[in-house]
C-alpha cells in the first residue's frame, strides 16, 4: 500500500512539472529571428509615419537593452507624452499613471535583479494611425534576471500621439503571452486530489470510531 501511495505522489509531481513546463513554452521562437513575418499584420500607417515610429521604438528597445537608470529622465522625455501617460505592467498592481508612475515602473524594470532583459520584434511591429494618433502591437521576450534559462514571451501594445513633432507613448501595456490551459487543468486535478484525500480521511475516521473497543 505504501508503495502504491508513493507511486501516486510521484505521478502527481511529474504531472505538475509537465504542466508548468508547457505553460512556460515560448510561442514566439519562430517569429523573433525573422525580419519578414508580421505576426499581427503590418498595419495601415504610411511608410513615412511607420519610419518615424520605428525610430522611436528602436529608442525604446535601446533603453530596455541598456537598463541604465541614470538615463530614465531623457528616455521619458523622448518617448512618453507629458500628459495622461499610462503604463500597464504584467502584474495586477502595476498600473502606473502619469510621469511619476512611468518613472516608478521604469526604475523597477531597469534595476538589475528585479525584471530581465527584454527583446522586442521592432521592425515587424503592427502600426496603424489616424491623424496624430497611432497604435502599435508587437511581441518580445524577457530573459529574467533570476535565471537566464527562464525566458518568458511578451506582448507589447501601445497608443502613441504626436507631441512636438515626435511620436510618444500615451499608453503602453506589457503582457505575458502564456498559455494557462495547463495551469487550469492542474488546478482541477488538484481539487479532485484534495476531494479524494478528504473523503479518505473521513472514511478512516468513521472506521476508527466504529472499531470495537477491547474490553
Amino acid at each position: 500500500m505504501k508503495i502504491i501511495k508513493q507511486l501516486l505522489y510521484t505521478i502527481f509531481a511529474l504531472f505538475m512539472l509537465y504542466a508548468l513546463s508547457r505553460t512556460l513554452e515560448n510561442p514566439h521562437e519562430d517569429f523573433l529571428p525573422s525580419q519578414d513575418l508580421f505576426i499581427f499584420s503590418k498595419g495601415n500607417s504610411p511608410d513615412s509615419i511607420r519610419t518615424e515610429i520605428i525610430n522611436q521604438l528602436n529608442k525604446f528597445q535601446n533603453g530596455y537593452t541598456k537598463r541604465d537608470t541614470s538615463l530614465i529622465k531623457s528616455f521619458m522625455q523622448q518617448l512618453f507624452a507629458e500628459e495622461n501617460a499610462l503604463i500597464l505592467g504584467v502584474m495586477p498592481n502595476e498600473i502606473c499613471i502619469g510621469q511619476k508612475g512611468v518613472k516608478r515602473l521604469l526604475f523597477g524594470d531597469w534595476n538589475r535583479g528585479r525584471w530581465g532583459d527584454c527583446t522586442f520584434l521592432i521592425e515587424n511591429t503592427n502600426i496603424s494611425c489616424y491623424g496624430d494618433v497611432a497604435w502599435i502591437s508587437t511581441i518580445g521576450i524577457v530573459k529574467m534576471d533570476l535565471s537566464s534559462y527562464l525566458v518568458l514571451p511578451l506582448r507589447l501594445t501601445g497608443v502613441m500621439v504626436k507631441e512636438n513633432g515626435f511620436w510618444k507613448f500615451q499608453q503602453l501595456q506589457f503582457q505575458f503571452n502564456l498559455d494557462i490551459t495547463y495551469v487550469l487543468v492542474t488546478i482541477i486535478f488538484m481539487i479532485i486530489w484534495v476531494a479524494i484525500s478528504i473523503i479518505i480521511v473521513i472514511v478512516v475516521i468513521i472506521r476508527f470510531r466504529n472499531k470495537p473497543r477491547a474490553t
